[in-house]
């Protein structure tokens, strides 16, 4: 059962919510209609039940006095709190004093957790969202048993349909799939596979368009069979004509044109159909450069087949079925089967992208309409948050925001997919200009009533109207794939009828085929030079003049022009004029002229190249080695750069990023993706075998050595090694990209390149001083050291006004690791960053609702500086005790610092596991070292694993010495050395593992500490590694560890650790390092460290685990108390490692007071 719209509405603007419920609904009249007041703090309020069912009450909540507002999120959870103990399933109602603004609360409950759902509803809106939040409400008589019962969880349930929806029918994508492959076969006169692919994504963009417009009862007076029927029609005049003779018609007459301009046969083919365009159905330019096009009959009935075992239907309108396709599908089956692995882009689920618009686009108007004020002529306005300032609207304010602020906004996003952030963008933007204009009519302000009356009388729909002004105006995008290009476009017009109730209020669609375009993001000239332009242009990008006696700005006019005139026609032409023909020729004569804006830019960018060296690398194929040789170089030619597809920022949006500085808001989930060639990944393509997940180095050499055998997948292979460099080259060289490479004490830190880093730093170049960002992205971007130089230009560039962590625990993307963390993050251009709100480790997007306001941490620069002032890392607070803790730590130094008189920390890695394999010897034998690997060791344990590999020591001196003469100097491998395992993830039970090791050889997954420098002399007694060890493997320093890292112990994660830097003069370094020794010397190889530290041999070394975990909670006792922690902050340290038995954890804390008693000597 459906609700009756236009009853529902009335309900929903009389706010009679009990006649809503009850007679709408089907719910129960209340209980009890008697007001019950309320009291929270200082403020009343009444509540009244509305209605129940099955143990599930509705209440309004109003305030108890007049000129009171809504509550704030506290107050209202506070109310929430109290009305639970009585009545644990709810829904609030709360409305205004004035009964003209309403907050819809309900309380989703979760792992033992609380999220609360806000849905606003005022007085003069369309109130279409809510409407199909109430349609899921619906109960209908059949759904009664005998005693006139609906069980408690099917109502919890529907609530929980209609306020927490995401509806996701994974079967349609993988069905979709399918049929589009197949779909792609039946194309015929088509011979480039890219084109074909490109039209089959066209053609089914524009019949998935049709179909929600005849399910709306859109297309000949309600028809909701239109395509099928007319499928039927064309098959009795003869077999395949479908395509030709009835779909060519309907789009380029039908949709395209007027009534007035379509021809008698049309009309009578056709039916009612609405004029719409909007570029959607203007011929594409693979119809037009494909004359023989056609499509089978066959094509079209296996598509309909599949579209008609789903409910379809828009987001904005009521319905809700188990089988209901949204246009949420689109970006789906885009992100998921389309863009993922070329260019490992994801699906950004909707609560995502709904908090980034709203973050960023809400700081926009907040900085546009706060104002300081002139004390005695303009009074200071200033508003915390958005929802204040709609409770508080007044005519300037509305003025300011219909007229100035929401018109001019340009929001973009570079890496636009299937359009999620734009579609999420544009609600927020309605969602304000809704409040803004159900506010009008409560007004007494004859300015604004007028331009409402105009607008209710030029346009059927006012909603349309408003959605279409926005997509116009305001959304902007690029992507790489032409595909992405064309579904966001269509997202977009679905969003926008949506709007429409009939079809009557259809208005023709939106011309944005220069809004949203395909192209580059990150390669092309960010501003345009006028005279190099104009030079270049004189000289002849091609070998004469494109442009004959026209200045770039000239040019730019024109095309600007043009592209006014595009979006606009409609409005200047009016429906009886030719708009056909006017919109076909406008939109080619601005592709003609870009085209050739295209060749003059592209040279422009060649010389850009040019100029910094870079050089077209063609990989060769060695025949006697039987693969890739040395590659042949070459000067790169235009075709190079015109493959790379450039975007040229300064042509496509010149009035946007000269005249206006740049876009007001980027809002963008970018690829993550490694840029470099991926030998699996492009082998898969030509063997099954490849795919296989576990498939080992050896066999995966095997086969594509087999492979690359054929000489057509060798020349495919060679081609794509030689697509990587020359644009690699670019991005560590560009000047817009100058914060790729990190710089860390004066030397270049290496790292790969990263499409994530590249479009972090792209995000804030196309930014206005003043805009705002929200980007997706992993979470190296605040730990990497090679994102330094990032985190510098965030922090001393822009303010960053959130960083919100996630761990994929819950899938949150697919196909990515449950271990990966990503990260939700919001800055500002211009100013700087003295601290942001934080959180770390969540698992749930529904959190995001309530950061930054519960569950965030304030992170000081400052303290990041001093933590980690060489990489600028970001540690993993989670709370206020770690800063305090953390602040502790920082009074001693760090470990990559130089302290005058004391020991020296140098970290180093000997022998390379792949490199260095041929060293390795798979038995022992004599003159051979074993060689250790991280697994072979535990805390002051050396032994913990047997070693797989031995190398002959000469060999391994002589590898080690390398061109330098071998005169018997020392060695480190012949001292004991501190070693640590690299392969450290912060959710195992402990994370940096290190022992004292006794002469030998180490892979490099052991690290370790460097004993001489080039003249024999030591960096560090044996003592001091003692000490060190005993510090590396305690809880506190650990604890400062897990907070960096994620996988891998990098150097500099280790050299940033704030430890103290104790000599043996210091009293309770001997009591630490012999304790270490105990530990630590357990067999006779140690009995010369032994003796160092003042026991007789090995035998003095600690072996019964009963002794050894005594010994290991002093330490861990010791060094708290060396750190001054409190007993408070030491027993929170430990709750920090959840896999260490709780009986450790218990005799770690009553060693810590031991130590405080003085009980530990």
């Amino acid at each position: 059962m459906s609700i009756n719209i236009q009853r529902t509405q009335e309900c929903l603007q009389r706010f009679d919510f009990t006649t809503l419920f009850v007679e709408e609904l089907g719910w129960s009249n209340p209980l009890n209609r008697d007001a019950q007041r309320l009291t929270i703090g200082e403020q009343h309020f009444v509540r009244h039940e509305v209605a129940h069912l099955a143990g599930v009450v509705v209440f309004e909540i109003a305030p108890a006095s007049s000129g009171q507002r809504i509550p704030d999120a506290r107050t209202r959870a506070a109310i929430h709190k109290e009305v639970s103990k009585h009545h644990h399933e709810n829904l609030l109602i709360f409305v205004d004093a004035e009964r003209s603004r309403s907050l819809w609360y309900w309380v989703k409950r979760q792992d033992g957790r609380l999220y609360p759902r806000d849905h606003h509803f005022f007085r003069g809106q369309p109130g279409d969202l809510l409407l199909g939040k109430l349609n899921s409400m619906v109960f209908d008589i059949s759904e009664f048993d005998e005693s006139g019962n609906v069980p408690l969880l099917k109502v919890t349930g529907r609530l929980k349909e209609a306020l927490d929806v995401e509806r996701i029918t994974k079967k349609f994508y993988g069905e979709f799939q399918t049929q589009q492959l197949a779909f792609m076969e039946l194309i015929e006169g088509i011979d480039d596979d890219h084109d074909r692919r490109w039209y089959a994504s066209v053609l089914l963009n524009r019949l998935m368009f049709i179909y929600f417009l005849q399910k709306k009862f859109f297309l000949d007076g309600g028809d909701t069979n239109y395509l099928r029927n007319k499928l039927a029609a064309s098959q009795a005049k003869g077999c395949d004509r479908y395509f030709k003779d009835f779909l060519s018609v309907l789009f380029f007459e039908g949709f395209a044109k007027p009534p007035a301009q379509r021809s008698a046969a049309a009309c009578k083919l056709l039916g009612d159909i609405r004029y719409l365009n909007g570029g959607l159905f203007l011929p594409h330019k693979v119809e037009q450069g494909n004359p023989r096009l056609d499509v089978s009959d066959r094509a079209f009935e296996s598509l309909f087949d599949l579209f008609e075992r789903y409910s379809w239907n828009l987001d904005d309108t009521p319905g809700g079925q188990a089988d209901e396709i949204n246009p949420d599908v689109l970006g789906y089956i885009f992100e998921k089967y389309i863009n993922q692995k070329a260019f490992g882009a994801y699906y950004t689920r909707p609560e995502i992208t709904e908090y980034l618009c709203e973050r960023t686009i809400h700081r926009l108007v907040l900085d546009a309409v706060n104002t300081p004020g002139i004390p005695g002529v303009i009074a200071a306005r200033h508003f915390d948050s958005v929802g204040d300032m709609l409770m508080d609207l007044d005519a300037p304010l509305c003025q300011l925001l219909l007229k100035e602020v929401l018109p001019s906004m340009s929001l973009l996003d570079p890496a636009c997919g299937s359009g999620a952030f734009l579609v999420a963008a544009m609600k927020t933007l309605i969602s304000l200009y809704s409040a803004v204009i159900g506010r009008i009519k409560f007004l007494g302000d004859d300015e604004l009533r007028k331009w409402l009356t105009n607008v209710e009388r030029t346009h059927a729909s006012v909603s349309y109207f408003i959605k279409k002004r926005i997509i116009t105006d305001n959304l902007f995008g690029v992507d790489i794939m032409d595909e992405a290009v064309e579904i966001a476009k269509l997202r977009l017009f679905l969003a926008l009828v949506a709007s429409a109730r009939k079809a009557d209020e259809l208005e023709p669609l939106p011309h944005i085929d220069f809004n949203i375009l395909p192209g580059n993001s990150l390669i092309g000239l960010m501003r345009v030079d006028d005279k190099r332009f104009e030079a270049r242009n004189k000289k002849g990008a091609l070998g004469g003049m494109l442009f004959q006696r026209k200045t770039y700005r000239e040019i730019l006019a024109e095309k600007n022009r043009k592209i006014d005139s595009y979006r606009h026609t409609e409005s200047l032409l009016g429906e009886s004029s030719d708009a056909f023909r006017v919109l076909t020729e406008l939109r080619d004569d601005i592709q003609k002229l870009k085209d050739e804006a295209d060749e003059v830019l592209n040279d422009m960018l060649l010389a850009e190249f040019t100029d910094m060296g870079i050089r077209y690398e063609q990989a060769a194929w060695d025949d006697k080695k039987g693969k890739a040789g040395r590659s042949k170089k070459r000067p790169l030619g235009l075709d190079d750069l015109h493959e790379l597809k450039p975007f040229h920022w300064g042509y496509e949006f010149d009035e946007i990023l000269n005249e206006r500085g740049g876009f007001d808001a980027i809002i963008t989930n970018p690829p993550w993706e490694i840029f470099k060639p991926n030998a699996k990944e492009f082998f898969e393509e030509h063997s099954e075998l490849v795919t296989k997940k576990k498939m080992t180095i050896h066999d995966f050499e095997k086969e594509q050595a087999k492979l690359l055998k054929d000489k057509d997948i060798r020349a495919a292979w060679l081609e794509y090694l030689s697509s990587y460099p020359h644009i690699s080259a670019f991005y560590r060289s560009a000047p817009q990209y100058r914060n790729q490479i990190s710089i860390v004490k004066g030397k270049k830190a290496g790292s790969d390149i990263n499409l994530f880093k590249l479009f972090t730093e792209q995000c804030f170049n196309l930014l206005r001083k003043g805009g705002q960002c929200g980007i997706v992205i992993p979470s190296g971007i605040y730990t990497d050291l090679g994102a330094k130089q990032l985190r510098t230009m965030l922090f001393e560039q822009a303010e960053v006004t959130g960083l919100f962590c996630i761990e994929n625990r819950k899938e949150v993307f697919e196909n990515v690791h449950r271990s990966f963390k990503f990260v939700v993050l919001t800055f500002a251009k211009g100013g700087k960053t003295k601290a942001f709100p934080a959180a770390f480790m969540r698992h749930d997007v529904a959190e995001l609702d309530r950061f930054p306001d519960q569950g965030s941490i304030d992170i000081s620069v400052d303290l990041v500086k001093r933590l980690s002032p060489d990489s600028l890392s970001v540690m993993e607070f989670k709370n206020d005790i770690d800063v305090r803790i953390c602040e502790k730590a920082l009074r001693f130094p760090l470990l990559g610092e130089h302290v005058e008189g004391t020991w020296k920390l140098s970290l180093y890695r000997e022998f390379d596991m792949t490199n260095h394999s041929h060293l390795f010897k798979t038995s022992p034998g004599e003159g051979r070292l074993p060689l250790y690997e991280g697994k072979m060791i535990w805390h002051f344990d050396h032994r913990f694993a047997e070693p797989r590999y031995w190398v002959d020591e000469k060999e391994g001196r002589t590898a080690i010495l390398g061109r330098t003469p071998d005169t018997n100097q020392k060695l480190d491998y012949q001292a004991y050395r501190l070693g640590f395992r690299d392969i450290a993830s912060n959710t195992n039970e402990r994370t940096m593992v290190s022992s004292v090791i006794p002469p030998t050889f180490h892979g490099n997954k052991v690290p370790t500490v460097r004993v001489f420098d080039e003249n024999e002399d030591r960096f560090i007694n044996d003592d001091e590694q003692l000490f060190l060890c005993a510090m590396w493997n305690s809880y506190v320093v650990d604890y400062l560890v897990r907070m960096k890292v994620t996988t891998t112990l990098n150097f500099f994660y280790v050299y940033q650790l704030p430890v103290p830097r104790m000599t043996p003069k210091d009293n309770v370094f001997g009591r630490i390092a012999e304790r270490a020794a105990r530990l630590i010397c357990t067999t006779a190889e140690f009995d010369d460290l032994a003796k160092e530290v003042g026991l007789k041999s090995h035998k003095d070394g600690a072996i019964d685990p009963a002794e050894r975990a005594k010994l290991r909670g002093e330490l861990d006792g010791l060094i708290a108390h060396l750190y001054g922690l409190t007993e408070e902050e030491f027993a929170y340290i430990l709750t920090t490692f959840p896999l260490v038995p709780d009986s450790v954890k218990v005799a770690t804390q009553n060693a810590y007071r031991d130590v405080e008693r003085g009980l530990v000597k």
